[in-house]
C-alpha cells in the first residue's frame, strides 16, 4: 500500500461537510459547513425543535498551505455544493463560477464565484457572490444531496425519504417548480442521473439510495419534463423504463451513488453504505441486479468522487482491462483512495492509501485536484467534529 503526505492542517469555525475544488481555477476551493443550534424545549413542545445554520469558506491552496480568502455566513446548513455542468459551461449556457448549495432549508441556494480581472487588484482573489434561492420545499426539511446535470435541471434527495427534480431559475423570474420520483421508507440520502453516454446532458433516469438500507431506480419521463416546463430534449431509455427498488444488496443505508458507464446490456453503478462496504454492481436493462466486486474500507462510505479512469486495452493474455481511481470518504475510517479494475472479465476493489488523521471525528467530504503528474493528486478532506480541513497528497495509479 502506497503511503500518503499530510501537508497541512487548519480549523474553521464550523464542522466542514463538504469541498469543492472551483474547476476553473484548482487553487481555489468552497467548503460548506454546518452548525446545529438546539433550542431548549418549553414544556408541551417536541424536542425536534432545531435550527441549522452554516457558511461557505472559499479556501486557496498556496505553498503547501491552506489559506482562508472569505467566510460567508449562511442562514441554513450547508449539506451539498456542486459546480455548474462542465456541459453547460462549454455551450455558454452556465458561468464557470456557478455553484448551488442543497440546503437543510428546503432550499436550494444559486452562487457565483466572481474572479478578479486586475492582476495586481488588491484584492487579486475571487469572492461569493449570492445570487438567489429557490424555496422548494418546507423549511423543517433537508436536502440531503444534490446532482446538477444541466444549466436548469437538478435532482435532490431529501430527509423526508422522497427524490424530486427541480427547475433551477431565478424565482423572481419564473414559477418554483418541483415533481417528485421516488420516495424512500426513511431519509434519503444521495441520488445521480443515469445518462445515455459519459459527458452527455440527457438522462434518462435517476438512481438513489436511503436510510431504508434500499436502491432505487426511475426513468425520467415526458410527463416530468413537462411538469417542470423544461424542453423536450430529456431522454427516456427504449429499455430501462420500468422502476425498481433492491433492497437486498445492501445491509445498511445507502449513502453514495454513483453511474461509472453504460453497456449494451444495461449499466454499472458504485454504491457506498453505513454497512463500511463499496460496492460495484450491474443494472441490467432486464433481469437481476448483480454485485461485481464489493470491499470492506472500515467505514461508512458517505462520498465517491471519481479520480481518473483509465479505457480499455488489451493485457498480454489477450483479456480486457480497465481501471477506476477512486477518492472515497469513510466517515470514522478517514479517506481511501481505491482502485476498481477489470482484467480477464473480473473486477476487483484495492486500497492503495489510507488517510486517518481524523480519529475520533467523522470525515463526510474529500476533494482533489491534480499536481501536474498524471497520478499526483493533492487532497482536501473534512473533519467534522473537531472542525479541521486536511491537506495531504497521494498517488492513485493502478
Amino acid at each position: 500500500m502506497e503511503n500518503i503526505i499530510p501537508i497541512d492542517a487548519l480549523t474553521l469555525d464550523r464542522r466542514p461537510d463538504v469541498v469543492r475544488f472551483w474547476p476553473r481555477d484548482n487553487q481555489y476551493a468552497v467548503v460548506g459547513t454546518y452548525t446545529l443550534l438546539e433550542d431548549e424545549p418549553s414544556e408541551g413542545e417536541e424536542s425536534a425543535s432545531q435550527q441549522r445554520i452554516g457558511s461557505l469558506n472559499l479556501i486557496r491552496i498556496d505553498n503547501h498551505e491552506i489559506n482562508v480568502i472569505e467566510t460567508l455566513p449562511t442562514p441554513f446548513g450547508v449539506y451539498d455544493l456542486q459546480f455548474a455542468p462542465a456541459i453547460d459551461i462549454q455551450n455558454g449556457n452556465a458561468d464557470a463560477g456557478s455553484f448551488a448549495v442543497a440546503s437543510s432549508t428546503g432550499s436550494v441556494a444559486l452562487y457565483r464565484l466572481l474572479a478578479s480581472d486586475i492582476a495586481d487588484s488588491i484584492f487579486p482573489n475571487p469572492t461569493i457572490v449570492h445570487l438567489y434561492t429557490i424555496q422548494y420545499f418546507p423549511k423543517d426539511i433537508l436536502i440531503t444531496s444534490l446532482d446538477w446535470r444541466r444549466h436548469d435541471l437538478a435532482a435532490m434527495t431529501l430527509s423526508s425519504g422522497q427524490v424530486c427534480l427541480g427547475r433551477l431559475s431565478d424565482p423572481s423570474v419564473d414559477a418554483v417548480l418541483s415533481v417528485e420520483l421516488m420516495q424512500h421508507d426513511f431519509q434519503a440520502w444521495h441520488c445521480s442521473f443515469v445518462v445515455t453516454k459519459e459527458g452527455s446532458e440527457t438522462p434518462f433516469g435517476l438512481i438513489s439510495g436511503g436510510d431504508d438500507a434500499t436502491l432505487r431506480y426511475t426513468p425520467i419521463g415526458a410527463d416530468q419534463i413537462s411538469e417542470l416546463e423544461l424542453g423536450g430534449n430529456l431522454t427516456v431509455s427504449p429499455t430501462q423504463t420500468m422502476p425498481w427498488a433492491d433492497k437486498k444488496i445492501h445491509q445498511a443505508g445507502v449513502t453514495a451513488v454513483m453511474p461509472i458507464g453504460r453497456s449494451s446490456t444495461g449499466f454499472l453503478v458504485i454504491t457506498g453504505s453505513y454497512d463500511d462496504h463499496i460496492r460495484l454492481l450491474h443494472i441490467p436493462d432486464t433481469g437481476r441486479r448483480e454485485v461485481l466486486a464489493e470491499a470492506y474500507l472500515e467505514g461508512g462510505v458517505f462520498r465517491i468522487k471519481l479520480v481518473q479512469k483509465r479505457g480499455e486495452g488489451k493485457t498480454g493474455s489477450g483479456g480486457t482491462e480497465q481501471s477506476h481511481a477512486l477518492l472515497v470518504s469513510c466517515m470514522q475510517a478517514g479517506a481511501r483512495i481505491v482502485n476498481l479494475h477489470k482484467t480477464e472479465g473480473q473486477w476487483r476493489f484495492d486500497v492503495n492509501a489510507k488517510f486517518d488523521k481524523n480519529a475520533g471525528t467523522l470525515l463526510y467530504a474529500s476533494d482533489c485536484r491534480s499536481t501536474g503528474s498524471d497520478y499526483e493528486r493533492t487532497i482536501v478532506s473534512t473533519s467534522f467534529e473537531d472542525r479541521k480541513l486536511y491537506l495531504w497528497k497521494a498517488t492513485v495509479s493502478s
